[in-house]
């Protein structure tokens, strides 16, 4: 409510709305609005104003504050703050520079917003219920925090995902609580049906609590969730009611309402309310997290109780002998501060604590901060970085018991609006089992040496899929690689079985793809390898004359192997490139020696396509040897007779593809001129 009549306030100080102004309509239509807490109906007013009225500096200004200090939608709300300054600076007044420059900082425009903070100096609350100047102080060391630590590489060890449209909506979703079911609970301020009620302090709706199905394809439909848990039949209430945390084990759940923490055990949840926890751990005004250990003998929770470091601090309670909760500490000014410090969380081993901070050094507003068991005591906490914290709130992480996977709720840029929750997934821990059903990752193989037993295979991800990781194995074994090929050396003939796991993912995936895939690398090489010989082997050529047979050619290290195609294709094979590489080399050593090129096909087609085919496959291996350096009088002829004069008579007889191939070739006959 604080910030509705502030934000009114604001609008009224430039002075009267009059009835001359034609805008003045929308405007005081806005007001009412957002008197009885109608914020989605007076953004809508606001929009109307600022088309009608698209200079109207009170409708600018309205719907940027509307947008930025009731909505936490910054980005949308920037382009309306600046238009307001730049229509009527003279007449700013420092809450719209103050409202301009969390847009900056919270859209990542830190040098900028460093400027306008600086220009606030002096600026107090008009309320006078927050201090302003400490806040900007807190947020221009954020921004240059940010700056420092803007370039600093991301972590590859993990990757962050917004849990979807079926979670997240236009209003703030947060606390996300994971049950041992693979089920997510989590508290909404959203209005699902009319008979959601308004919350008339900040203009939203009643904390409500629902529950979604985890799957790996993403978060399913939630519904509604209460307590006691009547599923469909459950109840809208006028009141908030928030999850907060669940027991390790999944036997106790944590809820918030009446600024009090309540447990409940799950096997009551259809039967019974959660009952308030004792006076030892509800001793203030306001407590609003907890969280127990696994081993059930430490509680931690969150209090703005008297004698703390400021704001809101975390406290520790310890289980006695008899089953009660023993005087609560304060965990310390190592991670306490006079700021707000949220959200305690305990790994299963009880060696790590994570917890949200809007007092230390962060990219700004509440970031997530862990810190390490040693030695008897907790660790300067350290900040997660980017990518799980942002410039905007990140706050209530949790993890399941793998550390796989976890779940926190962020303000961030980029989201549906308000708070949004989003998936972080640790690459480190994940199960690595291929997952099914995935086209994503193909291999093929890169052979520019078909005389030797070392090849390329080259590995193609499918187009908006991002690799994280790769690992590839010969035969089951694991080989030392680039990310996307893998060069190798056979020395011997055989059948290799090539196969590479990629982890990959994409802006929307929600949990990462481990895609598989496999080639057979196979090496058919002849023992005895036709080699050119070195120039002091070199053959007189005076007894050779006119066309060469094919000992004599054998004489000089020329391949006389037909070069054998797929069918309807012209592209040359790895064995072709064999043969043609030796070739070259000898007609390079015998410039004497001319060469028809002939190409044919088999039978299969018409006459006029296989005569354009064999013409084709003459040619691919003419420019072959031309690319390769044969001076273009060494090549007399180059031409395509179709499917004539086979080398298997397929008319005669049923032929299988092998034989087929025989007659889809390339041929030369060899001169010495």
């Amino acid at each position: 409510m604080r910030k509705i009549l502030f934000l009114i306030v604001v609008v009224l100080c430039f002075g009267n709305i009059v009835a001359f102004k034609p805008e003045n309509k929308l405007l005081r239509k806005a007001m009412r609005q957002l008197e009885k807490g109608n914020l989605k109906e007076a953004k809508l007013t606001y929009k109307q104003a600022v088309e009608k009225y698209p200079t109207s500096f009170k409708a600018n200004l309205g719907m940027g504050l509307l947008l930025s200090e009731l909505l936490a939608n910054y980005t949308e709300a920037q382009p309306f703050l600046e238009k307001a300054y730049t229509i009527s600076s003279k007449d700013t007044v420092p809450a719209l520079i103050y409202a301009l420059a969390k847009c900056y900082q919270h859209n990542g425009e830190f040098e900028k917003a460093l400027e306008y903070f600086n220009s606030l100096d002096g600026y107090t609350d008009p309320d006078d219920e927050i201090d302003v100047m400490k806040d900007i102080q807190k947020r221009k060391g954020d921004c240059n925090y940010a700056i420092r630590n803007r370039s600093n590489p991301l972590s590859k060890d993990l990757y962050i995902v917004n849990a979807g449209s079926n979670v997240n909506s236009d209003m703030p979703e947060y606390v996300p609580v994971l049950t041992p079911k693979n089920e997510l609970i989590f508290t909404s301020r959203r209005k699902d049906d009319s008979n959601e009620q308004l919350s008339y302090l900040d203009g939203k709706y009643f904390e409500s609590m629902y529950i979604s199905k985890i799957e790996n394809s993403g978060m399913q439909t939630p519904r509604r969730y209460t307590l006691p848990d009547h599923f469909s039949r459950s109840k809208f209430k006028k009141q908030h009611e928030s999850v907060v945390s669940m027991s390790p084990d999944g036997s106790i759940l944590f809820t918030f309402h009446d600024n009090k923490i309540y447990e409940i055990k799950m096997n009551e949840t259809e039967t019974k309310k959660p009952t308030k926890l004792l006076k030892t751990v509800n001793y203030d005004y306001y407590q609003n997290h907890a969280f127990l250990t696994k081993d059930g003998k430490s509680l931690y929770f969150t209090s703005e109780g008297k004698g703390g470091k400021g704001g809101l601090d975390i406290y520790k309670a310890v289980r006695g002998s008899d089953g009660q909760w023993g005087t609560p500490e304060n965990i310390g000014s190592d991670i306490n501060t006079e700021f707000d410090e949220d959200a305690p969380f305990v790994t299963d081993d009880g060696n790590t604590l994570y917890f949200a901070s809007n007092g230390h050094e962060g990219f700004g507003n509440f970031d997530i901060y862990k810190c390490k068991w040693i030695d008897g005591k907790w660790s300067k906490p350290e900040n997660l970085g980017q990518p799980v914290n942002s410039p905007g709130h990140d706050i209530f992480l949790v993890l399941d018991g793998s550390e796989a996977n976890g779940y926190f709720s962020s303000s961030r840029s980029g989201g549906y609006g308000d708070m949004d929750i989003y998936k972080i997934n640790y690459l480190t821990n994940l199960k690595q089992d291929c997952t099914p059903g995935t086209n994503v990752l193909s291999l093929k193989i890169e052979d520019t040496d078909a005389s030797d037993f070392s090849n390329t295979v080259k590995a193609n991800v499918s187009e908006h899929y991002k690799v994280l990781a790769s690992e590839w194995k010969i035969n089951e074994n694991k080989v030392t690689s680039e990310l996307f090929s893998l060069t190798n050396d056979y020395k011997k003939k055989g059948k290799y079985n090539v196969s590479a796991k990629f982890i990959v993912y994409c802006d929307t995936c929600f949990a990462p793809i481990v895609a598989c895939s496999s080639i057979e690398n196979i090496f058919e090489r002849n023992d005895v390898v036709i080699v050119p010989p070195s120039n002091s082997d070199v053959v007189d050529l005076k007894n050779m004359k006119g066309e060469l047979t094919k000992d004599q050619l054998k004489t000089l290290g020329f391949d006389t192997r037909a070069i054998l195609f797929d069918f309807d294709s012209s592209n040359l094979k790895d064995e072709a490139n064999s043969i043609l590489k030796t070739n070259v080399i000898v007609m390079k050593k015998y410039p004497s020696l001319h060469v028809e090129i002939t190409g044919y096909t088999d039978a299969k087609g018409t006459e006029a396509h296989n005569r354009k085919l064999s013409a084709k496959r003459a040619k691919k291996v003419m420019r072959y040897l031309r690319t390769e350096g044969i001076d273009e009088k060494q090549i007399l002829l180059s031409t395509g007779k179709g499917a004539s004069d086979p080398v298997v008579n397929c008319e005669s007889k049923q032929c299988n593809d092998e034989e087929m191939q025989q007659n889809r070739r390339v041929e030369f006959k060899v001169f010495n001129k």
